[in-house]
């Protein structure tokens, strides 16, 4: 015990760090002394986190990992996940045909307004009418635009003002021959990317709405992303790319970058040769990215993908064949899954790494 205490602290990290969390965590129960130097050590705790892919960057590493730990506890429980459900009497739920987060707050689009409540209480925080029935909604990167597309193919911009929790139009965009499904607004390229039911994908100038490229799909498109070129999802250092996925597909197209342009040469986009066919029953949500992996669902079986070798990384099978992408991390991801017609609906976390169900949740009706 002394000769813990009496090693500079690079030998204490060197030791520990060759224990796992769980180690840790009985060491720091031998004595006082023990967990007040144990406890000190945040590169080895930082490290124990990273490990279990509990990756955010905190101040207090132990306490992360304690607290990451429980909660994997609560999910193996099925006591992990909270919700809180709200049934405002001014329309109803089947008039919702989008909703987002933002800032924290829940953006929801119904018919022509867009209404806006704040996570912490449920209570209104604002409301702001949109010039076309609303199809759909996706929020930048950098929380400032929101994007809106409408049944009738148009697509509104808007300037989102968190201070006042209110939203100016930026630009419309006419183009689209049936409904916006989905969009991506990526300010940092002065790039708007659009899947409509009309099978196209189409690139516009955010600032001015001029329709820069249109490309064809070979259904309905239902997800769009961009990527910049050398973000940490992309797999391009020099190219910025697009993934799009429509009912049955899923294609990267990639164009070079442009000095003096911030969203590149566009004129010379083209398809790579990844494409990867997707269950058609999957009608939401084709596909998440996590550190240029690309994660989507086959045949009832989650797949793991890398973007620049194209070597599949995982594929585990999960309990229903009808499975819904909602989040992923570096080791985790969280799915919904359900029987048929959303009967015996539950969310779901799995274990990347291993395929390992963590625990499930029944989805509140």
């Amino acid at each position: 015990m002394k000769m813990l205490e009496a090693l500079p602290i690079e030998l204490q990290e060197k030791i520990c760090s060759f224990l796992d969390g769980a180690t840790l965590l009985r060491a720091t129960c031998v004595s006082t002394q023990w967990n007040r130097i144990i406890s000190g050590l945040q590169m080895v705790w930082r490290q124990a986190s990273l490990r279990e892919g509990f990756g955010t960057p905190v101040k207090d590493w132990k306490l992360h990992y304690v607290t990451c730990v429980r909660l994997l506890q609560r999910l193996k429980k099925g006591k992990a996940f909270q919700h809180r459900h709200f049934a405002p009497k001014c329309f109803q739920c089947s008039d919702v045909r989008d909703v987002v987060f933002w800032n924290g707050c829940i953006l929801a689009g119904i018919k022509k307004c867009i209404r806006v409540w704040r996570v912490e209480d449920l209570k209104p925080a604002a409301v702001f009418d949109v010039p076309y029935e609303i199809f759909c909604l996706s929020v930048s990167f950098n929380n400032h635009v929101l994007g809106v597309g409408h049944y009738d193919g148009a697509i509104t911009t808007w300037l989102l003002d968190e201070v006042e929790v209110r939203a100016s139009l930026l630009q419309c965009y006419v183009g689209h021959r049936d409904n916006v499904v989905c969009l991506c607004v990526a300010p940092e390229l002065n790039l708007m990317c659009s899947g409509s039911r009309d099978r196209t994908i189409k690139l516009w100038c955010l600032g001015s709405g001029q329709l820069l490229e249109t490309l064809t799909a070979s259904g309905w498109v239902s997800q769009v992303t961009l990527l910049p070129a050398g973000s940490h999802n992309s797999p391009y250092e020099l190219r910025n790319s697009l993934l799009a996925a429509d009912q049955s597909s899923i294609r990267l197209y990639s164009w070079p970058v442009q000095h003096g342009s911030a969203y590149g040469d566009i004129d010379t986009i083209e398809a790579s040769d990844l494409s990867i066919a997707v269950d058609k029953e999957v009608s939401l949500r084709k596909f998440l990215l996590q550190e240029k992996h690309i994660m989507y669902v086959q045949d009832g079986m989650i797949v793991v993908l890398d973007l620049v070798s194209c070597a599949q990384i995982k594929c585990f099978r999960t309990e229903y064949r009808d499975v819904v992408l909602l989040a992923s991390g570096a080791r985790y991801v969280l799915v919904t899954m359900w029987e048929s017609c959303l009967k015996n609906s539950k969310l779901a976390v799995f274990n990347i790494a291993d395929g390992e169900l963590v625990g499930t949740y029944p989805m509140p009706l």
